[in-house]
């Protein structure tokens, strides 16, 4: 159980102010005031009101008194005077400079830095009040234990639970009574949104109530959590009791919202609707919390202003909050003004895609019914969709209401045949799981059922579904009301006129049925009863009646007006027009935004010719809203007189798209005219016969078809060259073109004869021109092919020619390739036979020589020339590595040396051993030589040389050759020295 906070008449007030007489009825010295003043000062902190007030003046007059004896050492009063001025309001300030003063006498006050730890706790310096706090244990280690629940709140408010949770223990090890650290505890607890944690902070909190009743902080959590587990009674005491022990107003508003909100779930209102002003009265700058309750009790009231002001102003500091948005919207949707719609559409949408509202049925439906609003309807079913899935994934049960408002914004969405099927599930669900309204629900659906049939113009089944209804419930008039609006769409209006006579009969009063009678009577061109049901209209009927009741005998004065026109009775047209013009006043002067009123008008001004200020009219109109379809069409109308084609049939074809049915014959008709006018032969062509087929029976349909049709011929006979399909195309149309126009011009008696036969006997001069035209184009396109084929031809044998060419160019290539490598190895071998049959003659030659001449003096010669020769062997070898970059000119002016230049080798830096083959200038083969000049002269020419060409230079290095092996031996003979002997 909790324990109640002590009254005022408690021992301890007692003590506070014995204490007080007792030391002012002594004489004390300075420190005893001071000491009275601390006191007074910690008694202060603790009261509330006025006796806060009285021990706050008492304060202040031992300070004053205190003042003449200070010394500037005395660091006690300034701590003392400085946690006074704590108390105070706005005395921040002047606080602190008493605390940083002591601190500049003596860094490690204890007091002193406590209270700037306090100071900048309260203006939010978490870090600065820590810093005080540390250096208090700096200074103190075994300090109080309030120094670490002052850590661990700045730790809390600073985001570090985990060192928060840390000093709260540290304190409670210190003083396992400290209350301060109980609550700073409960808090961490209570925020981990979890049960059992939840449940061990609320046991920590009772803990920190049973030591101390009078902190209205605890009371105030404890009140919270008694409020959702619904114990009201607890929450009525903790909050009323929290109320009174604090003065902090943040702390007194939410305390009185805890109890308005309490009155508020136990159902009074009144009490609930006192607490929420209250506490809205006394919450500080940002706590807006109670403006939705007290928004919820203005509703309740019929206060919709002053609660739509609370729900604003609750929304600028919170904007995501779902509940609220949801209840402005629906007062901007019960506002109705197109503002306000557009801002409850995107409030609910905001509401939909949070993730907190993905199970809200109430948001969905409240979407639903504000696109309604807007006519989006596409939007709203989507909606009512969301809703009824939401609601079967819950497992609650579907409202039937949904499933037809569903299918009705389904059918506005020009879904018919989606809505059919919803109600026929809808019917089925009703059927089965019945309800309070079970009848009534089953007839709306019936009817809703058959009033889509009707839109899909299944008439029979329609007039089926309307009369078991009315077998099923005999009264049902409105049954007989659209029985009736079906047969005069059929033009049944005799059928028509005796269902709504049906009504009438049994309610003479019934205006719907009145009205339509009316209308039927027009549509009868009996003028007369139709004034006489429109007059019974105006003398018993409400205003609204009689607004539509004007707009319809304005209707039929523009009618009078159309049939003045065509008897060319201007008189007629002009007093009609004021008839007219007078009715439509009237509807305005009651119903200032009444846009049929205003149709009306834009239409009585246009038929008398006043074009500019219909025009004027109707595109007010259109700027505030498409939801006058007449006046977009009367747009149109005006466009198609002022000869603004185009626009006219854009306008046409909107209208046909988007609110008029599909088969709308007179639109249709329209359309087409503005096609024609505007060039559009062909496509008004194809118009004119979707309307004859609605309408075949119809001559100034099938007078303008033959138009059409014939200007769409003379558009193809002016093409400077036509096609011959287009032509023949032309032909059959022609002839039913003049079909057309011979039949009308013998069975019309709404046309004009005389047209007719201009267009028959136009359609006969252009069906006998027609074969000479065919017969030229078809010569052109003949002479055409020809020609064509003709290109064809020669490009394809310039193809074949370039193609032959390129594989004889090819083929000629290859040959030529094997020849240059056929010739080439015949030269190779060629040259090997003719380098390898001198060579061994001319050795064998040599040796013989050699054995019959100068004998022992030969072969040491031999011998030495053999030993010298394999020391100029080495020598030749490296004398051949740096001629290797003599070019290829000196090579052959080396092939053309004489004999006595190729002996004097002097000026050669190699020496020739007698029965070796070399090339001066390279040291390599002659086999090699010539292998690399025919390389060379293949590179640089691109062919070889000439089998002859080559031969005879075959023939000069073997000439050559046996010149100087002839010399070489003449010389050994006459005992010239040989290169061995000169060294």
């Amino acid at each position: 159980m909790l324990r109640m906070p002590k009254d005022s008449n408690s021992p301890e007030f007692m003590t506070a102010f014995s204490m007080e007489e007792m030391l002012l009825g002594t004489c004390i010295d300075k420190a005893g005031y001071i000491l009275l003043a601390a006191h007074f000062t910690m008694q202060a902190n603790k009261e509330l009101g006025n006796r806060r007030t009285v021990l706050q003046a008492k304060v202040t007059n031992i300070l004053s008194m205190l003042d003449g004896m200070q010394r500037p050492d005395d660091r006690s009063l300034q701590v003392v005077k400085g946690f006074a001025l704590m108390l105070s309001a706005g005395r921040a300030q002047d606080a602190d400079a008493q605390f940083v003063s002591v601190i500049r006498e003596k860094s490690d006050n204890i007091m002193a830095l406590a209270g700037r730890a306090c100071l900048a706790f309260n203006r939010q310096d978490y870090i600065s009040s820590l810093g005080f706090f540390k250096s208090i244990l700096m200074a103190q280690p075994l300090g109080p234990a309030d120094v670490r629940v002052g850590i661990g709140h700045c730790f809390r408010n600073m985001g570090e639970l985990d060192k928060a949770r840390r000093s709260f223990e540290l304190a409670l090890v210190h003083n396992s009574r400290c209350q301060s650290a109980l609550v700073g505890m409960a808090l961490l607890k209570l925020n981990q949104l979890e049960k059992e944690s939840t449940q061990e902070g609320i046991n920590l909190l009772c803990a920190s109530f049973e030591m101390n009743s009078r902190q209205a902080v605890v009371m105030s959590i404890l009140a919270t959590h008694f409020y959702y587990v619904r114990d009201y009674e607890n929450v009525l005491i903790l909050a009323g009791n929290a109320y009174k022990r604090t003065d902090i107003p943040q702390l007194q508003s939410q305390n009185c919202f805890q109890i308005a909100r309490t009155f508020h779930a136990t159902k009074q209102f009144d009490q609930a609707m006192k607490f929420y002003q209250l506490s809205v009265r006394l919450a500080p700058e940002g706590y807006v919390l109670p403006r939705m309750g007290l928004a919820q009790m203005l509703l309740r009231g019929g206060k919709i202003d002053m609660a739509k002001t609370n729900l604003e102003i609750f929304l600028e500091f919170l904007p995501n909050e779902n509940r609220a948005m949801l209840l402005l919207a629906k007062i901007y949707l019960q506002e109705r003004t197109p503002g306000q719609i557009d801002k409850a559409l995107n409030m609910l949408s905001k509401v939909v895609k949070s993730g907190s509202a993905r199970h809200d049925i109430d948001s969905r439906l409240t979407l639903a019914f504000a696109c309604e609003q807007k006519q989006l309807w596409e939007q709203a079913s989507t909606a009512y969709s969301q809703a009824i899935q939401i609601s079967t994934e819950l497992g609650q049960a579907i409202q039937i209401e949904w499933f037809n408002n569903l299918a009705a914004t389904q059918m506005q969405a020009k879904k018919p045949l989606v809505a059919l099927k919803t109600l026929d599930e809808a019917i089925f669900q009703c059927g089965i799981k019945g309800g309070d309204h079970r009848v009534t629900n089953l007839l709306t659906m019936r009817f809703n059922r058959a009033r889509i049939l009707e839109d899909l113009h299944k008439y029979d089944l329609a007039e089926t579904a309307y009369k078991d209804i009315i077998n099923d419930y005999p009264s049902y008039y409105d049954c007989y009301l659209r029985l009736g609006v079906m047969a005069m769409q059929q033009n049944k209006l005799a059928v028509a006129s005796e269902y709504f006579k049906d009504v009438l009969n049994t309610d003479n009063d019934g205006l719907t049925a009145r009205i339509y009678m009316a209308d039927c009577f027009m549509k009868l061109s009996l003028s007369k009863h139709a004034i006489v049901n429109y007059n019974a209209i105006l003398r018993n009927c409400t205003q609204v009646k009689a607004t539509y009741t004007m707009v319809a005998l304005g209707n039929f004065c523009l009618k009078m007006i159309h049939s003045a026109l065509i008897r060319g009775d201007l008189s007629s047209v002009k007093r009609q027009q004021k008839r007219a013009l007078r009715y439509y006043g009237k509807v305005l002067n009651r119903s200032p935004r009444n846009l049929w009123a205003a149709n009306g008008i834009g239409a009585a001004l246009s038929s008398c010719n006043n074009l500019s200020e219909g025009e004027a009219i109707f595109r007010h109109i259109i700027e505030a809203g498409n939801e006058c379809p007449p006046a977009i069409l009367n747009s149109a109308h005006i466009a198609l007189e002022l000869g603004q084609y185009k626009q006219a049939s854009q306008t046409y074809k909107q209208c046909l798209q988007d609110f008029l049915p599909v088969n709308c014959v007179e639109v249709m008709h329209y359309l087409a005219r503005a096609l024609y006018g505007e060039g559009k032969a062909r496509e008004a062509k194809m118009w004119l016969l979707k309307a004859r087929h609605l309408a075949p029976h119809d001559p100034s349909l099938m007078f303008n078809l033959a138009l059409t049709i014939k200007k769409d011929a003379d558009q193809v006979f002016v093409l400077p060259r036509p096609k011959s399909n287009d032509l023949k195309r032309a032909e059959l149309e022609l002839k039913v073109a003049h079909k057309y126009f011979y039949h009308l011009y013998q069975n019309a008696t709404s046309i004009s004869v005389s047209a007719c036969a201009k267009g028959w006997q136009d359609c006969e001069d252009l069906l006998t021109d027609l074969p000479e035209e065919l017969q030229r184009v078809g010569n052109l396109e003949l002479s055409n092919v020809d020609r064509i084929r003709l290109q064809e031809q020669r490009f394809l044998a310039h193809q074949q020619q370039l193609e032959a060419q390129r594989i004889q160019r090819q083929e000629e290539e290859r040959v030529l390739r094997e020849n240059q490598i056929a010739k080439r190895q015949e030269i190779l071998e060629r040259t090997k036979q003719i380098m390898n049959a001198p060579l061994q003659s001319e050795l064998a030659k040599k040796e013989s020589t050699m054995g019959k001449g100068r004998g022992q003096k030969n072969r040491k010669n031999v011998d030495a020339d053999g030993e010298q020769n394999s020391d100029d062997q080495f020598k030749k070898n490296t004398a051949q590595k740096s001629r290797k970059r003599t070019t290829i000119k000196e090579n052959k002016s080396a092939k053309k040396c004489k004999t006595r230049e190729f002996i004097d080798t002097d000026d050669d830096d190699s020496e020739v051993e007698a029965g070796q083959i070399v090339n001066l200038e390279s040291g390599r083969t002659l086999e090699q030589n010539l292998q690399s000049d025919s390389e060379m002269e293949l590179n640089d020419d691109g062919e070889p040389e000439e089998t002859e060409k080559i031969l005879d230079r075959l023939k000069e290095y073997n000439e050559r050759h046996q010149l100087e092996m002839e010399n070489f031996t003449n010389a050994q003979e006459n005992g010239s020295p040989t290169y061995s002997e000169l060294e």
